[in-house]
């Protein structure tokens, strides 16, 4: 009980630092003052990025962290379907993963017009609320 409330204090941490790093990191650098356009739903909040601010995002490493040992079990990514980081499925139990990084999830939208991508929570993981989401046009 107790290591399963270390993570979920752990996983909130992380959600915290993106969101806050996302929102105030990247847009003191723009030069100009952005309204940050964030979307909800039953399951998730998800903090968008400018194309601009995601280009900063990939070029400054802003999510390696989400990387790291100890930070990585505790999130997850949405990978578009034409992505060249398609889904793959394991032998055990048809689990879906990705070949990558969250870095080059956001690399990759920003290397596209229009790219974007989306910090999102997601309410219904506890153990995996943070995570990296891609758009583009």
């Amino acid at each position: 009980m107790r290591s399963v409330s270390i993570k979920r204090i752990g996983a909130g941490v992380c959600a915290a630092a993106a969101i806050a790093a996302a929102s105030a990191g990247i847009t003191s650098g723009a030069g100009s003052a952005h309204a940050v356009e964030v979307q909800q739903d039953n399951r998730y909040t998800v903090l968008w990025l400018t194309h601009a601010e995601t280009r900063q995002a990939a070029d400054m490493g802003l999510v390696r962290f989400l990387d790291q040992p100890g930070i990585i079990e505790h999130t997850s990514v949405i990978v578009r379907a034409d992505s060249q980081f398609q889904y793959l499925r394991t032998n055990e139990g048809g689990r879906r993963y990705f070949h990558g990084s969250k870095q080059q999830l956001v690399a990759e939208a920003a290397a596209r017009p229009g790219g974007r991508i989306g910090v999102y929570l997601d309410r219904t993981q506890p153990n995996r609320p943070i995570g990296i989401t891609q758009y583009w046009p």
